[in-house]
C-alpha cells in the first residue's frame, strides 16, 4: 500500500472507527515500559494502542523489524531473560533465559538469529530464533549496549560503553574485524541503509560519531545535546535524529554537510527512537513522560503524542512493518 493510499484510510478510519484493515495493514511499534513489565502495542496508522502485554523484569530493549520475523523480541535487564511476543496474538510467548543484564538487540537479516548484548557478561549471546534458546557467543568489550547487523548479514556492530570502541565483527568467522575508537560511552548505534556507514551516540561526550565502515575508522564527529542515547537514520532525507536524553530534546544531523540542523523538543528523558519509512514519520520513547512522540521529518516539528505505559525506553528497532 501506498504512502498516499495509507493516509487516505487513516482519515476515512478516524471517520467511521474501529478500522480493522487498518490495525492489521499498518506498522506497530512495540514500546517497552520499564516501570509496569508492560510493552505497549501501537498501531502507527490510527496511533491507537491495541494491546498492552506483561513481559519479564524491567524491559528496555526491543528487536521488532521485519528481520525478527513473526516474533517481538523484548530484553528484560532485571530478569536476565527475553520474552518473545508472537505478534499475530500479541502475547508473550515465552521467557529465553540469559546472561546478566540482557539490554540491546540485533536480529540477523540473513540467518534466523538474534544478537543479544549483556551488560555485564562482556559478551553477546547468540539466540537461535527457530530453538528458541541461546546457542553461542561472541566476547566482547566493556559494558556493550547498542548492537546493530548489517544487512547482508555480514558484520555484527557493537557499542562498547566503557571502551570508548565500536566492535565489528565478521559474521562468517565469528572473529573481530576491527576494534574503531569513537567518542565517550557510545550506547545507541545504527548503520546507514546501505551499510557504508555506522552511526553511534556518545552519551558523556556529547556527540555522534560517523564511522566509515570500509576504512574502519572514525570520520567525523559532530556535537549534539546532553547525554545523546540512540539514532534513527531517515535515508531518504539524509538526516540522522539523535535523542538527547538529559534536556528533552532530539537532534537533527544534516549528512551532508556533518552538521547539527536544529533541535526538536520533545518529552522528559527521551530514549529510543525509530524511523517508519512505511510512514515516513520519527517516532520517539520518552521514558519520563510515559509516552511515544510523532516527528515529521520534513516540517521537523512533533505532530502528535500517544500515551503509553510508565517508563518506555523502547532501545532497539521497536517497530515492525
Amino acid at each position: 500500500m501506498s504512502l498516499q493510499a495509507r493516509w487516505l484510510l487513516l482519515v476515512a478510519c478516524v471517520a467511521a472507527s474501529p478500522c480493522a484493515l487498518a490495525e492489521s495493514n499498518a506498522p506497530r511499534a512495540y514500546v517497552t515500559n520499564q516501570g509496569d513489565n508492560t510493552v505497549s502495542v501501537i498501531d502507527l496508522l490510527t496511533r491507537v494502542v491495541i494491546a498492552t502485554i506483561g513481559v519479564g523484569q524491567r524491559p528496555a530493549g526491543v528487536a521488532a523489524s521485519a528481520a525478527a520475523g513473526e516474533f517481538a523480541y523484548v530484553s528484560n535487564p532485571d530478569g536476565n531473560s527475553l520474552s518473545v511476543i508472537d505478534r499475530s496474538t500479541q502475547q508473550t510467548l515465552r521467557a529465553i533465559p540469559t546472561g546478566a543484564s540482557p539490554l540491546g538487540m540485533a536480529a540477523d537479516p540473513v540467518r534466523p538469529l538474534l544478537y543479544v548484548a549483556n551488560w555485564y557478561d562482556r559478551r553477546i549471546q547468540i539466540v537461535d530464533r527457530e530453538r528458541m534458546a541461546v546457542t553461542g557467543e561472541y566476547a566482547v568489550g566493556n559494558v556493550p549496549a547498542g548492537v546493530a547487523v548489517s544487512r547482508d548479514g555480514t558484520l555484527l556492530a557493537v557499542a562498547n560503553r566503557d571502551d570508548n570502541a565500536i566492535q565489528l565483527i565478521e559474521l562468517a568467522t565469528g572473529s573481530t574485524a576491527a576494534l574503531i575508537e569513537v567518542g565517550r560511552a557510545p550506547f545507541g548505534i545504527t548503520l546507514s541503509a546501505d551499510g557504508r556507514q555506522l552511526f553511534t551516540a556518545n552519551v558523556l561526550s556529547d556527540d555522534l560519531s560517523i564511522v566509515d565502515v570500509r576504512e574502519r575508522r572514525e570520520t567525523g564527529r559532530v556535537k549534539v545535546g546532553d547525554a545523546p542515547y540512540a539514532i534513527a537514520h531517515d535515508a531518504r532525507r539524509g538526516l540522522l535524529f539523535v535523542t538527547n536524553q538529559q534536556e528533552g530534546t532530539v537532534s537533527v544531523i544534516d549528512l551532508a554537510t556533518a552538521t547539527e540542523r536544529t533541535r526538536i523538543q520533545v518529552g522528559d528523558y527521551p530514549e529510543g527512537i525509530n524511523y517508519s519509512a512505511t510512514l515516513d514519520r520519527v517516532y520517539v520513547a520518552s521514558w519520563f513522560d510515559n509516552a511515544l512522540f510523532v516527528i515529521d521529518p520534513a516540517t521537523l516539528t512533533v505532530e502528535a503524542q500517544i500515551a503509553t505505559g510508565d517508563g518506555s525506553r523502547a532501545f532497539g528497532d521497536f517497530i515492525g512493518e
